[in-house]
């Protein structure tokens, strides 16, 4: 089975595919198969910072801003979107990067899968993913996967995961399979609802009229930014939102005012989970929520954040 899975997101994402225990466990394979010397990177999953850390301290890897200068077998780590405010990065303008310097592009692209960006074919060495959001998609499997542009990179990172321990189960795998088979039409459904419901949150009619004072989500983006969004996610701009109240006092207590979304601090799944962020973590403003949509009708969603945000 785990095979099979395989064999279908390498089909998906136009490369060699390798499943792990975990989207950390991808991460972290990744990362020991490449053995930088240095790492560029912004932001992003606390959880891959958490490894840079390792690496820091045990292999002495540097760690520095994503846009500073990379040399021959570096690093450059892209999270696109980032999570949790929904910031695009050209993937097309970092492997240029990565091509001219020697180095490896590796794009965290959790939050944005197929159909809607493909990072191997904008030029990225490796996407990785937590496959336990989109992928599995109903919040009842923990997995990852690393997937290679080169076919010796994807044998390798699969003779490598047997030593490090991280091969996924059976029954992770089965459950895999089965989302696998409906991941086109939850993201793309997922994908214009958080659109739509962005749209309304952003409406000087809709949430701005609430406390709403900020929205972030690529369908809003505009310019330039506006411009790789549109060429990198040609299937839509992805599920997570991020909304900004205008006190953290309400932000806090908008999640437990909601009756369909579900105050929980994971993504992905065909249930809408709401969480205000700072919970988690202190880099982000205080007034700031994430939303993941699911696959309710998205009137109703946006009628419940309608009745949510009256009521704080």
């Amino acid at each position: 089975i785990r095979t099979r899975c395989e064999k279908v997101i390498s089909g998906l994402e136009g490369g060699h595919a390798v499943l792990y225990g975990s989207g950390l466990a991808a991460t972290f394979a990744t990362l020991y198969h490449l053995n930088p010397r240095r790492v560029a990177v912004r932001g992003g999953y606390h959880g891959t910072h958490n490894v840079l850390g390792l690496m820091q301290e045990r292999h002495g890897v540097e760690v520095v801003d994503l846009d500073e200068e990379v040399g021959e077998g570096d690093v450059i780590w892209v999270e696109t979107p980032r999570n949790p405010m929904c910031e695009v990065y050209d993937i097309e303008a970092h492997a240029a990067r990565a091509a001219s310097a020697g180095a490896a592009l590796v794009v965290d692209a959790t939050l944005a899968p197929p159909p809607l960006q493909r990072a191997l074919a904008s030029g990225a060495h490796v996407a990785v993913h937590s496959a336990t959001k989109y992928y599995a998609g109903h919040s009842d499997a923990l997995l990852g996967v690393a997937v290679a542009r080169e076919r010796a990179t994807g044998d390798a990172l699969r003779a490598e995961r047997s030593a490090l321990g991280s091969v996924p189960g059976g029954l992770e795998s089965w459950l895999l399979l089965r989302s696998l088979r409906t991941l086109h039409m939850r993201v793309l459904r997922q994908s214009q609802s958080a659109a739509k419901i962005a749209a309304w949150l952003d409406a000087k009619d809709g949430g701005r009229h609430h406390g709403v004072t900020k929205v972030h989500h690529p369908s809003l983006l505009a310019g330039k930014e506006r411009e790789v969004a549109e060429r990198q996610m040609p299937g839509g701009f992805g599920g997570i939102l991020a909304v900004e109240l205008d006190s953290e006092e309400r932000a806090r207590k908008f999640p437990g005012s909601l009756s369909l979304f579900r105050d929980a601090t994971s993504l992905g799944g065909v249930e809408s989970l709401i969480e205000w962020r700072r919970k988690y973590d202190l880099s982000v403003p205080a007034g700031l929520c994430r939303v993941s949509v699911g696959l309710e009708d998205p009137d109703d969603l946006i009628e419940d954040l309608r009745i949510g945000l009256e009521r704080v």
